[in-house]
Order: structure tokens, then sequence, then C-alpha cells
């Protein structure tokens, strides 16, 4: 599996840092009469994570993409990364696409994404 490049800060910004907890392992039944029952549908499921990358330089911004685009394939393979958080070593995918925003002196760049922390 590919690894984060080592050249890059994996989303360190702690403005931008959000973790949900896991979401689809639970399936939920109606009943005409009482509460919903609800079980566990499988005992695993992913996370969502999203997060910031504030102030990449342009050649910093340029290997994402080339990462993204190539390594990736457009976002569609996994990656294993670090959380900045905890620490620890985690097995993650794009869900959906990441955006570029100009910091202030419009050399520096944020990128924003929502990931998936896989199980």
């Amino acid at each position: 599996m590919p690894a984060w490049p080592s050249e890059l800060p994996f989303f360190t910004s702690r403005s931008g840092y959000n973790l949900d907890g896991p979401d689809g392992h639970i399936l939920r039944s109606e009943m005409e009469v009482g509460p919903a029952k609800r079980r566990r549908r499988t005992s695993t499921a992913p996370q969502a994570f999203s997060g910031k990358i504030e102030r990449l330089t342009l050649s910093q911004l340029e290997t994402f993409k080339e990462f993204y685009r190539t390594t990736l394939g457009d976002g569609a393979l996994s990656f294993d990364a670090t959380d900045p958080l905890t620490g620890e070593t985690h097995s993650y995918a794009f869900n959906g696409p990441y955006s570029v925003g100009v910091h202030r002196n419009k050399i520096d760049a944020t990128l924003s994404a929502t990931l998936e922390i896989l199980p």
C-alpha cells in the first residue's frame, strides 16, 4: 500500500482536524409499537476524518497533486499515514475531492480534504 509522501505534512492544522465516530455499521428497524430495534451490521466501519494542511509551498502542492493523480489513481486507492493527533498509523482513502485555497501572501496554499479511516 502506498504511504503518504514523507516531504508533506499530514493534515497537521489543529483548526481543521475533525474526526467522527464509525458510521454505517448499525442496522435500525422501526417497529409498529415501541422503540426501534438496532443491531450491529458489521463489527467495523470507516470513520470520517477531515483536515487541513496550511502553508504548503507551491512545490509541496505539486508533490501532493502528483501523489493524488499518479500514485492514488486520482484518489481511487488508499494509503497509509500517521494520525497527527494520536501518532497511530492508519489506512486512509479520500472521500470526495480535495480543495486548495490561497493563503494571505499568495505564495502558500491551504489543502482541505475529507478522508475515511479504513478499518
